[in-house]
């Protein structure tokens, strides 16, 4: 069944008019009750955090339709011709539900139903975004015990797709994600888990879905991330794994979304080789507001990289559009609302440099070019320019530390991240980590020198920030956040001794005083219990320079870590960070 091709700017405006589906996230005025200096998850809109007594309050919901009104307005205007919203299990109702528990749907369903008239004012595309598979009690108790429970939750999901569609005609599809599920700190009356373990499994799912999706004339956009849980948790880049994922699926109602890279949204990535090898179509997601470079706080820019992507892309035939998430991702306090009245310029510059050069011939350089003249004052814009392009590279130099992070590294089902230190809002200076990156050091010495040159640039950005008439606060602080980081790596690349702990334990405790609001540091020195290992060895034998398993990954490894890490966490607790706990689905999440 041929499914309709939504409409797109003029052709002298996208060159690509094949690619139709430009989808952004919507989740940001969700958000807008909740600006108060606390750290959010904000790998969803807040849904369950509007309900009180049952329902929805008036104000907030005229608050939220208030800043989407805007919103719409302003992605539409960037060439979007699609917009996401969370989520399923919020519209959608099972027979057994209790009362409180249909009086919360219902509440919901008022809600996104005036989002949803809003966006189609604004002549984007719904689509609506769901784990596989959101669960609460009443679910399970509907889905009874095994044998063949998989099966009934099979149905249970293509009863609520059909009663999505047919309650809401105006949404256009949906989109999953089965690699990854609400984490530790999610409180939710539809708090998801991992369910899908295996390809044969997803296959199985795809097969009762897809034809409802057809009937309805919906499209059903399949997202290939994963953390590495189970042995689907490779599909996002072993072609293997895919191809018994996708067997026998054959329907223009199917839309393929991966991410650019083998692992999250990081720099230093390669495109992804499914991507180019993709027999369905597909749709590329890539992230404005980057969660692991600041969420906006400073300019992060991803023209280069991008660019490099579209360029590698050009001819790819099967290539429909791109997926944005330019507010959406990760845990953190600073919380800028893209397009919305707080917003992060940078997070902006981001979200149109995707769009444009995606659909337009621009360059990375003069799209920021024109943002920058377009958005601050003549003075101001030319500093701004030149500011973008230092905080890139410096981005580049002393976020990451780039030899590392060039590497190929994969350990069991997953690409080791080219950035390991710093996640989401907080920055981890530990013994195990310095051990590390030792190993995959080949001349700290020398990246220590080079480091001196950038230390060069920072003071050259203070003098330009100095001369702003704009907000000052917020490039300051990742000024201060880049100085924090050039001292930090004298642990990581040189000697750890009293002195030097000395030294950086004073720096990190006047930058707590001067940013309360900054980044969080979680600092421990104390000797690593394994030290006396031969470091080298030990990676050599748990991780691989090429995604292709070895023999002892597929019959020992794989399988023995996962016997191991319940060990490890007993006896090395106290080494473990604090985040990697408290947030997402927790570091056994990675051992499945």
């Amino acid at each position: 069944m041929a499914l309709p091709v939504a409409a797109t700017p003029s052709v002298d405006s996208n060159p690509f008019p094949s690619r139709d589906l430009l989808l952004i996230d919507g989740s940001a005025p969700f958000f807008t009750p909740f600006i108060n200096g606390q750290r959010k998850n904000w790998s969803k809109a807040p849904l369950d955090a509007l309900i009180s007594a049952g329902k929805i309050s008036d104000h907030h919901s005229d608050q939220i339709c208030a800043a989407l009104a805007s919103y719409c307005k302003k992605v539409c205007n960037l060439g979007f011709t699609a917009i996401t919203f969370d989520d399923l299990a919020h519209l959608v109702i099972l027979d057994n539900y209790s009362d409180p528990l249909k009086d919360t749907v219902l509440s919901c369903r008022d809600l996104l139903h005036r989002c949803f008239s809003i966006a189609t004012a604004a002549n984007l595309r719904i689509f609506i975004n769901t784990d596989l598979m959101f669960w609460n009690q009443c679910l399970g108790e509907t889905a009874g015990a095994p044998p063949g429970r998989d099966g009934r939750v099979r149905q249970i999901f293509a009863r609520c797709l059909k009663q999505l569609f047919t309650t809401f005609p105006e949404v256009s599809g949906i989109v999953t994600r089965i690699g990854e599920a609400d984490g530790h700190d999610v409180a939710s009356p539809f708090k998801s888990r991992l369910w899908i373990t295996s390809a044969r499994q997803c296959n199985r799912w795809l097969k009762e879905s897809l034809p409802v999706c057809e009937y309805h004339n919906k499209l059903l956009i399949f997202r290939t991330w994963s953390l590495g849980a189970f042995p689907i948790g490779d599909i996002s880049w072993n072609e293997t794994t895919e191809k018994a994922t996708f067997a026998g699926i054959h329907s223009d109602a199917f839309v393929v979304s991966r991410k650019y890279g083998g692992a999250d949204f990081f720099r230093y990535l390669p495109l992804n080789e499914r991507i180019l090898e993709s027999r369905h179509a597909q749709i590329i997601e890539l992230q404005a507001r980057r969660e692991y470079e600041g969420f906006g706080i400073f300019p992060a820019y991803v023209g280069r990289q991008y660019e490099e992507y579209r360029e590698q892309l050009s001819t790819c035939p099967t290539l429909r559009g791109i997926l944005v998430w330019c507010q959406t991702g990760g845990w953190s306090h600073f919380e800028r609302l893209t397009f919305l009245d707080n917003s992060s310029p940078w997070n902006e510059l981001n979200t149109r440099a995707a769009i444009e050069l995606f659909t337009t011939n621009g360059t990375a350089a003069s799209i920021m070019r024109q943002f920058c003249r377009e958005r601050f004052s003549e003075q101001d814009a030319e500093i701004m320019i030149e500011m973008v392009e230092i905080f890139d590279r410096l981005v580049d130099r002393l976020w990451y530390f780039a030899p590392f992070a060039r590497r190929q590294i994969w350990f069991r089902r997953l690409r080791v991240p080219p950035l390991l230190w710093i996640f989401w809002d907080t920055i981890l200076v530990n013994q195990p980590l310095r051990l590390m990156f030792r190993a995959y050091l080949d001349s700290p010495a020398e990246i220590r020198n080079d480091d001196r040159e950038e230390r060069e640039l920072i003071r050259r950005l203070r003098l330009l920030i100095n001369q702003l008439s704009v907000e000052q606060a917020d490039l300051t602080l990742g000024v201060d956040t880049l100085r924090l980081l050039y001292s930090l790596r004298r642990f990581y690349l040189g000697k750890a001794g009293k002195k030097r702990i000395s030294k950086i334990s004073a720096r990190i405790e006047r930058y707590r005083n001067k940013h309360p609001q900054g980044f969080i540091i979680e600092s421990d020195y104390s000797p690593f219990r394994l030290r006396w290992i031969n470091a080298g060895a030990l990676f050599a034998v748990l991780m691989r320079s090429n995604p292709d398993y070895r023999i002892l990954d597929r019959t020992l490894l794989i399988r023995l870590t996962g016997l191991a890490f319940p060990l490890l966490r007993r006896f090395q607790q106290q080494r473990i960070p604090e985040l990697a706990e408290r947030q997402a689905g927790g570091l056994d999440l990675f051992f499945r």
